[in-house]
């Protein structure tokens, strides 16, 4: 097909395909709707301290969204009797339940956080909630094509029966594609919007709290920023509260149970990004530990504390003395990766990743401080 009839094949269906997309979003309304009330009750829920309520959380995270659409498509009945009236559930429904499952947790966790804020005092950090809650609508608006396995007449399930009417093969990455746009031109925007909106309300909060400074524009490593930080030769202030205490053998296996007790205390506190760099930074260390620490064989202690305006990780280890963030050698960026030294590059990574670093030697034992601050706290960390 030419060009030009390749635009009056798409133009001719775009009514069709349209109708379709509409479907697309309001199966994603629907989901919203059912997801959003349930995820804030178990927020309430969990704020509570109920453990039921966390549990039915981390249940909601679990499952896949695809495997359910399968599945509630097999086990629910295309219709219920009540007396003598039929009702029928359609499949558009059953996909929104579905795809409301994972809603359900995502709605938890955000909807815990903001009002944790709100405990606090901090509204505007508690209106996070809503930049991350549409975002969440757009990441179910492309989820929401899973939907055409069951057969709902979205634009993805249109999409195969135009492919099936022309007849031609050589449609099919033309309406592919036609189709991809419709998705991108309501999501990329909006995306856009968000990450825009939540920029304001950062401002606004008055906290640059997890913006690292360009390297690029400064004279001195992000190293030697941690280096100097007068702290870092003392014990922790401001009664933290410890959440969880690991005695672990020193040992790669040892990372993902930090990582799991990293999680659990950031829930609240910190931003899933922010739980993310503290859990790779927990990994790149006790690495390094492993590999370097002259501890093999010996036991690693972990604290892990938690405050409104931070989660920290303790890592304690035998071996010789060694100061990471003082005595690696810096890193020669600008050395190809052949005649790059060996060492610094991780330390560097983690300096990029938290917002606080610290080293004390304790009789023969060595202790690594990691501190990440929540978004919204005015002290701390490493910010333009």
């Amino acid at each position: 097909m030419s060009p030009s009839e390749i635009l009056a094949m798409l133009w001719a269906w775009t009514p069709y395909l349209g109708v379709g997309f509409l479907i697309n979003i309001g199966i994603s309304l629907l989901t919203m709707a059912i997801g959003t009330p349930l995820g804030m009750l178990l927020a309430r829920g969990r704020q509570r301290g109920s453990r039921l309520a966390g549990a039915l959380t981390a249940a909601a995270r679990v499952p896949p969204t695809f495997v359910l659409i399968y599945y509630l498509a097999y086990v629910v009945p295309p219709q219920v009797t009540l007396g003598s009236v039929a009702l029928p559930i359609p499949d558009w429904l059953k996909a929104s339940v579905a795809l409301a499952v994972a809603v359900t947790g995502f709605v938890s966790d955000n909807a815990l956080s903001a009002l944790r804020h709100l405990e606090r005092g901090e509204r505007i950090e508690a209106l996070y909630f809503i930049p991350a809650w549409t975002t969440y609508l757009l990441i179910i608006v492309m989820a929401s094509s899973t939907a055409s396995v069951i057969g709902v007449p979205e634009i993805v399930h249109r999409a195969n029966t135009v492919i099936a009417a022309i007849g031609d093969p050589g449609v099919i990455l033309w309406i592919y594609l036609y189709t991809m746009l419709w998705f991108l031109a309501l999501c990329w925007p909006l995306a856009r919007l968000m990450g825009y909106a939540k920029l304001r309300l950062s401002r606004r909060a008055g906290s640059a709290t997890g913006t690292r400074a360009d390297l690029g524009e400064t004279t001195r490593l992000a190293e030697d920023a941690l280096m100097a930080m007068p702290e870092g030769d003392e014990p922790l202030s401001g009664e933290p509260v410890l959440d969880l205490a690991l005695d672990l053998p020193v040992s790669n296996d040892s990372i993902a149970v930090i990582q799991s007790g990293v999680e659990e205390a950031g829930e609240g506190v910190l931003d899933p990004a922010a739980v993310f760099r503290l859990t790779l930074a927990v990994e790149e260390l006790v690495t390094n530990v492993v590999k370097y620490g002259g501890a093999a064989d010996g036991r690693l202690q972990v604290g892990i504390y938690r405050r409104p305006d931070d989660v920290t990780v303790e890592l304690t280890y035998g071996g010789e003395g060694f100061d990471p963030f003082r005595d690696a050698p810096p890193p020669d960026l600008g050395a190809s990766v052949e005649t790059r030294p060996i060492g610094g590059l991780g330390v560097h990574l983690v300096s990029q990743m938290i917002d606080r670093a610290f080293y004390r030697r304790e009789g023969d034992r060595n202790v690594l401080r990691l501190v990440m601050m929540r978004a919204g706290a005015v002290k701390g960390g490493i910010v333009a």
